[in-house]
């Protein structure tokens, strides 16, 4: 596993960091249909789940197996809570939900407003997450400012660790959250160094939520 700062780049494997590229090259892709997109986005989610797994807590599990002998593992016992910001992130955390298809799901509403960049809530619907390590996904990290929004949302709710999952994240955006709480952890399929003048993540790959499922009026 690769590691640039805080973030962690998926997989550990070289297969693993193949395939990745290979989906991350698929959904910047000006071709990929929508169909293929929110495929290539679960896929996405679901590698980098996988990585945050290997981060949660652990106790050793005795069992004994059918030849009367004892083996031990070490199994993770925490259920995470997944949360997603709509609509771009749903794709995503649908690849997240895989690996942790029993947490409970929340869910979180923003629109941006295009001059101040600045993200409006309209939405929250939240399970308890009070004393529980959290999720986060969202398909573009670019700003980090409805990411930031978001954080401080699950923080305020009692969430006692937060883990953010992209599948492209900027530069600045990540350092816009490292320098809020640098031990949030963030993991991204690719990382970008740039924004343009609207915000966009440069080289990016367009609006996330429209690729998904059409464009809004």
């Amino acid at each position: 596993m690769k590691v640039f700062g805080l973030i962690l780049l998926s997989a550990a494997l070289f297969s693993g960091q193949q395939a990745l590229s290979e989906r991350v090259y698929e959904i910047r892709n000006p071709s990929t249909d929508s169909a293929h997109f929110r495929a290539a986005l679960e896929r996405i989610g679901e590698t980098l789940a996988m990585d945050v797994l290997e981060e949660l807590q652990t106790e050793e599990i005795a069992i004994q197996t059918l030849t009367g002998a004892e083996a031990s593992h070490a199994l993770v016992n925490e259920v995470p809570v997944l949360v997603t910001i709509l609509r771009a992130g749903l794709p995503l955390n649908a690849g997240v939900q895989r690996v942790f298809p029993t947490a409970e799901v929340g869910f979180l509403a923003m629109s941006r407003n295009e001059e101040t960049l600045k993200a409006n809530i309209e939405y929250i619907a939240l399970p308890d997450m009070d004393g529980k390590v959290v999720i986060l996904s969202d398909t573009m990290l670019a700003t980090g400012g409805s990411m930031l929004d978001a954080i401080q949302i699950l923080e305020a709710r009692g969430a006692k660790k937060i883990f953010v999952i992209s599948a492209i994240a900027s530069k600045p955006g990540i350092d816009r959250i490292n320098t809020y709480n640098s031990e949030i952890k963030i993991f991204a399929a690719a990382i970008d160094p740039s924004l343009n003048d609207k915000g966009y993540i440069i080289p990016g790959l367009g609006d996330a939520g429209d690729r998904s499922f059409g464009k809004k009026k």
